[in-house]
């Protein structure tokens, strides 16, 4: 009975023994998971760039009336205001209305969002709940290094990868700016450090991405992303050249601005190799003759700018010769251009067609077109704005 009664004992002694060995091995192995993975967030912090704090500003350079009036301008930009649609306004309408207006616009009419009221809505998670109430889905989400925006996942996310995060680098916001997630208090670094870790060449658009890392490194560097590529401006720029066009976001028009932005920042501290500056120019040049070559007569390409001269008559969808597109491809040919060194430029006669056909188009459009295409009408108001050197909030309008 008592030898019984030791074995069970033993025994069961035994089992616990076991028992504590398998937790503690459970827990050793938790805890060497642990130290890698913040051994891993450390080494992908450590491989960052370094920023600078607050943005470069890169301002447009040129005047050129015979593209826009003063008087056609004022008429333009207060037909394209933002409105505050309540809840069933589009976040990529905000966020394109922020990098339309910048963060200091400011409207008399209450019915129009402010630059601030904007870029707060896209930062500010209570500001985002004020607009969409708690039943939406966040814009910012928590991530391991930082924080993302939730993209492409109904009305209230971003329409772009990274073009919140690029809008609020081109209205001039410094990282340490304040961003408020759903749990907790950081900053706008948190989302441009997640961006530079989660960048990757094969994304579906780099643009945005690549526009916001030229704005903030503070030199030529490279870097390391969570996949382990080493990264830097002469390959995204050579990537961005490789891509056959139209092809690619708003008929490739993202890359052509990206390209000239970079141009732009590596005339002020050199981010570009001498060999792919030349290329990049190069490039965008022969973007131009092609541009001048397939422009209509009445001063508006189409989706496909690249391939032939625009149809006269307004076709079905699959032939990218909507209003919409012409719009589309108008307003960002008209935008780079206005930011691009003057050797990248056409003739005057053609800025003036396209920058005249502009301004009709808009004035002819009712108020339920310009809130149905006011995505691409941003980038048309803006480049008006730039091609008379200044930013849209700093133009006179109607009101």
């Amino acid at each position: 009975m008592h030898e019984r009664t030791d074995t069970t004992y033993a025994a069961s002694r035994t089992s616990g023994v076991a028992k504590f060995l398998i937790l503690q091995a459970v827990l050793i192995a938790l805890g060497a998971a642990w130290a890698t993975a913040r051994v891993r967030e450390q080494n992908l912090a450590a491989a960052l760039p370094e920023l600078r704090p607050v943005p470069l500003d890169i301002r447009p350079t040129y005047d050129y009336p015979v593209v826009v009036s003063d008087d056609q301008l004022s008429r333009v930009l207060t037909k394209l205001r933002p409105r505050n649609n309540g809840p069933k306004t589009k976040l990529n309408y905000i966020d394109h209305a922020l990098r339309f207006w910048t963060a200091k616009a400011k409207f008399k009419d209450p019915a129009y969002f402010s630059g601030e009221q904007m870029r707060g809505i896209l930062t500010d998670n209570r500001q985002f709940v004020a607009l969409y109430g708690t039943q939406t889905p966040p814009l910012l989400i928590d991530a391991p290094n930082g924080v993302r925006v939730r993209m492409q996942d109904g009305l209230a996310t971003s329409s772009h990868d990274d073009h919140t995060m690029a809008g609020l680098a081109e209205v001039g916001t410094p990282l340490d700016f304040p961003v408020v997630t759903p749990t907790h208090k950081t900053d706008y670094r948190a989302m441009v450090d997640q961006a530079l870790l989660d960048f990757s060449l094969n994304q579906v658009e780099y643009e945005w991405s690549a526009a916001t890392f030229a704005l903030l490194m503070s030199s030529r560097n490279d870097w390391i992303t969570s996949e382990g590529q080493q990264m830097n401006f002469d390959r995204i720029a050579r990537r961005m050249m490789r891509e056959e066009l139209p092809r690619g976001v708003c008929f490739g028009n993202h890359r052509l601005y990206t390209l000239t932005l970079l141009l732009r920042v590596d005339a002020e501290q050199k981010i570009l190799s001498p060999v792919v500056r030349t290329e990049i120019t190069d490039f965008l040049i022969g973007m131009t003759a092609k541009l001048v070559q397939h422009q209509h007569v009445d001063g508006f390409w189409d989706g496909k700018w690249p391939l032939r001269p625009a149809s006269s008559d307004v076709k079905e969808m699959s032939s990218g010769d909507l209003m919409t597109d012409r719009i589309l491809a108008t307003g960002h040919a008209l935008e780079w251009w206005a930011m691009a060194p003057a050797e990248c430029h056409p003739p005057r006669e053609t800025l003036a067609k396209a920058g005249q056909w502009m301004v009709r188009t808009v004035e002819n459009l009712t108020p339920e077109q310009v809130d149905s295409y006011y995505t691409f009408l941003t980038h048309a108001g803006r480049s008006l704005a730039l091609w008379r050197g200044k930013l849209p909030n700093e133009v006179t309008l109607l009101e």
